[in-house]
C-alpha cells in the first residue's frame, strides 16, 4: 500500500528539519537593547559604563547611548581607510568583536556598502596565538601582597599550535600601580579608587613562572567548553580592551569581577551581578562550575598546577626515613656526596634523594635569590645527578587535600548566638564580609586567617550593643618551614578594629590596633603550636599601648570538629579595667555544607560562654 503525504506537509517537515543558517536579523532599535551588545560596552545596571577610556566610544556621548554608540560603530565601519590612517587604525581593526557581532544580527546590505578591511596588526595577533578553547586559572592566595590575599584569577587562551601549555597565551587584569608605589598608599587606593587598571596579554608561562616559581603559588586550569565562534567572539573583544582602562577598587570592581564580566559576554546568565558589593575569585570560580551552557556543563575539567614548594613537599613525603635521613646528612655538610651514608645507597635511592634536593634548592633559591653559596650546592647536585642513568624518579602524587579553588566554605557570614557571663546573658547576631580564619574547613592555606569587616552586636535591654567589629584581622600562623633546616615557623599576626574592654560591658567600647610576632611548630597535619610577642595600642581610651604575649594550639579532631585553645598575657599597667590574662577556647563544628556551630569560653576577670550558629554564602 503506498501512502502519498500531501506536498505542503513535505515542505513544513523540511522547514523543521532544516536549521537555520543565521540568527534572526533586527533592527538598530532592537540591537542596541540586545544584551550581548551592552556587554560588549561594559554597560552598569545604571546604562554607565566601567570603561573610562574616551577612544573607547566612537559616538563620543558622555552618557554612552548603546544606540548612538551603535550608530556610530556602523557608520565608521563604512568608512573607508584615509590617507591619514593605516588599516589597524580602521574601526574593523579596532573593533572585530563589534564587527563579528553586527554582521550576526544585522542586515548590513541596508544600511550601505561594508568592505572587510585587511588588518595586519590584529590578524597577526590571532594568528600567532591561533586559540580555539579557553581556560579559566585560579591562583592561590598570597599573603606577601594585601591585594593577592583572596587569591587572583585571569584567562589562558589555549593554542591549537601549541605543544605546551607554556606557550599558550594569557590575559590579566590588574590595577596600574607606580613601581615605586608607598605600600599605605597602595591599600588605601586600592580600597578607595585612585587607580586606572586594564587587561594585558602575556604568554601562560609569564604567568607560570611568577605564581608557582617565584611566588610559589598553586594553580588550577578550569577548561570551558565553550563553540568555536564564542572562543572567537570572547577573543575578539580581548584585542578591542588592550589599553582601554577602568576603575580599579580591591573590593569588588577586581580581577574576579572584570574576568567574569569578560566571560559573561556569551553566557545566558550573570556570573556576579553587577551591584555586587564585594567579588572574590573563588566565588566566580564556584559560578563557573554550577553554570550551563548550550545544555551542557560549562567548565569540563579541572587541572591542579601545583608550586614548586608543593612539589617540593610532595616528593618529601614520598621519602623513607632512610632517604630523609642521608638528604639531611647531606644538607648539613654542603652536599659532600664522599660519605659513606650516600655512597652505599642504590642507584635507585640516589636518584630520587638527588631529584629532591634539587627542588629542594630551587625553592630555597626563590627565597634567597643572590645566594651565591646556594648555587654552588646546585652545581654540585647537577654534576652528581649526571654521574648517575637517565630518567625521572619521582612523580607529583596529588591527593584529595589540593582541592581546587572553588571548593571550601563560602566567604561571607551571617551567625545568631547567645552569650552567657557571670552577671548578665545577651543574644548576638553577626556579620562577616569576607573570608576565612584558623577554625574554618576548605580553607587553602591552613592555619591562616583573613577577615574583614567582621561584625558581632548584642541585643541586650532591647538595645543594640557593638561587641566587636574587626576591620581587618589577618594572621599567619604556619609558613612552611625549610626543610632540614628549620624545625619552627614564623607567624605573625594584625588586627585592627573596635571591642568592649571586659566582658561585664557592653557599653566601654575602644578602637584598637595590634601586631604580634612569633614562631610556631607544626606537631602533625593536623595540629599547630604557636607562640606570639606583640603590642596592642587603644584609641580613645587614654591612648595607651600595652605588650602582650599569646600562646596557644589548634587542632583539627575529625572531618567536622576544629578546636583553638589560646592564652594571653597582657602589660596593662595603665588601663585597670583589663585583666592581665585571658584564657579563650573555641570549638567548630562543621555539621553541614555551609552551615558550623561554634562553642566559645572565655576567662577575662569573668567567665563567658557563647554559641553560635554559622551560615556561610556568596554573591
Amino acid at each position: 500500500m503506498k501512502i502519498q503525504l500531501p506536498a505542503y506537509l513535505f515542505f513544513i517537515t523540511l522547514l523543521l528539519l532544516t536549521p537555520y543558517a543565521k540568527a534572526e536579523h533586527q533592527t538598530l532599535e532592537e540591537f542596541s537593547n540586545n544584551k550581548q551588545w551592552q556587554k560588549l560596552l561594559h554597560i552598569k545596571s545604571d546604562n554607565h559604563s566601567f570603561i573610562t577610556s574616551p577612544h573607547f566610544w566612537l559616538s563620543g556621548t558622555n552618557n554612552r547611548n548603546t544606540l548612538s554608540e551603535l550608530k556610530a560603530t556602523i557608520k565608521a565601519f563604512k568608512q573607508p581607510v584615509t590617507k591619514n590612517q593605516s588599516n589597524d587604525q580602521h574601526a574593523q581593526c579596532q573593533f572585530p568583536a563589534r564587527y563579528q557581532l553586527i554582521k550576526k544580527h544585522i542586515d548590513i546590505a541596508q544600511h550601505g556598502t561594508f568592505k572587510d578591511i585587511s588588518c595586519d596588526k590584529y590578524q597577526k595577533w590571532r594568528k600567532q596565538l591561533n586559540i580555539n578553547s579557553l581556560s579559566l586559572v585560579f591562583a592561590s592566595g598570597y599573603m606577601s601582597n594585601p591585594a593577592s590575599m583572596y587569591g587572583h584569577l585571569f584567562l589562558k587562551l589555549n593554542s591549537a599550535n601549541s605543544n605546551s601549555n607554556l606557550l599558550d597565551s594569557s590575559i590579566n587584569y590588574g590595577a596600574i600601580v607606580p613601581n615605586s608605589e608607598n605600600p599605605i598608599v597602595y591599600v588605601l587606593k586600592g580600597i578607595f579608587g585612585g587607580y586606572d587598571a586594564g587587561f594585558s596579554d602575556k604568554q601562560f608561562y609569564r604567568h607560570h613562572h611568577n605564581y608557582s616559581d617565584i611566588e610559589l603559588r598553586d594553580l588550577w586550569e578550569y577548561k570551558l567548553n565553550l563553540s568555536q565562534f564564542d572562543v572567537d567572539l570572547i577573543s575578539n573583544h580581548i584585542w578591542e580592551l588592550l589599553g582601554v582602562k577602568f576603575d580599579y577598587y580591591f573590593i569588588d570592581e577586581n580581577c574576579a569581577f572584570h574576568i567574569a564580566k569578560l566571560l559573561e559576554l556569551v553566557l545566558d546568565e550573570q556570573l556576579i551581578s553587577d551591584n555586587s558589593l564585594w567579588v572574590m575569585p573563588s566565588s566566580v570560580a564556584k559560578q563557573l562550575t554550577n553554570h550551563n551552557y548550550q545544555q551542557s556543563l560549562l567548565v569540563t575539567d579541572i587541572k591542579y598546577i601545583p608550586s614548586n614548594e608543593s612539589i617540593l613537599h610532595n616528593f618529601f613525603k614520598q621519602l623513607t626515613q632512610s632517604q630523609k635521613h642521608v638528604a639531611q646528612i647531606l644538607v648539613e655538610n654542603n652536599f659532600d656526596f664522599s660519605n659513606d651514608d650516600y655512597q652505599n645507597l642504590i642507584i635507585k635511592d640516589k636518584q630520587i634523594i638527588i631529584e629532591v634536593l634539587l627542588q629542594y634548592l630551587g625553592v630555597m633559591q626563590v627565597k634567597d635569590k643572590d645566594n651565591q653559596t646556594l648555587l654552588n650546592f646546585k652545581q654540585k647536585l647537577l654534576k652528581q645527578r649526571f654521574i648517575l642513568p637517565l630518567g625521572k624518579s619521582l612523580n607529583f602524587k596529588n591527593n584529595k587535600q589540593n582541592l581546587a579553588g572553588h571548593l571550601g566554605m563560602p566567604p561571607s557570614k551571617f551567625s545568631v548566638g547567645v552569650s552567657n557571663s557571670d552577671t548578665h546573658s545577651y543574644g548576638t547576631i553577626g556579620f562577616r564580609m569576607n573570608y576565612f580564619d584558623h577554625l574554618s574547613f576548605g580553607s587553602k592555606n591552613k592555619f591562616t586567617n583573613v577577615e574583614m569587616l567582621d561584625l558581632k552586636l548584642a541585643i541586650s535591654d532591647h538595645a543594640l550593643k557593638i561587641k566587636k567589629l574587626d576591620v581587618i584581622d589577618i594572621a599567619s600562623l604556619y609558613t612552611v618551614p625549610k626543610l632540614w633546616q628549620d624545625t619552627f615557623s614564623d607567624a605573625w599576626a594584625v588586627t585592627v578594629g573596635f571591642e568592649q574592654i571586659n566582658n561585664e560591658c557592653l557599653n566601654c567600647g575602644v578602637y584598637f590596633a595590634q601586631g604580634h610576632l612569633g614562631k610556631s611548630y607544626l606537631v602533625n597535619e593536623s595540629t599547630l603550636i604557636y607562640s606570639l610577642l606583640g603590642a596592642k595600642a587603644f584609641v580613645g581610651y587614654q591612648d595607651k599601648i600595652s605588650l602582650s604575649a599569646q600562646f596557644g594550639f589548634i587542632t583539627t579532631l575529625n572531618k567536622k570538629l576544629k578546636s583553638k585553645l589560646e592564652f594571653s598575657y597582657r602589660d596593662n599597667h595603665n588601663l585597670a579595667e583589663l585583666s592581665n590574662t585571658k584564657l579563650n577556647f573555641e570549638l567548630n563544628y562543621h555539621f553541614a555544607p555551609d552551615w558550623e556551630l561554634r562553642l566559645n569560653y572565655e576567662k577575662q576577670q569573668s567567665n563567658l560562654i557563647g554559641i553560635n550558629l554559622n551560615y556561610f554564602w556568596d554573591f
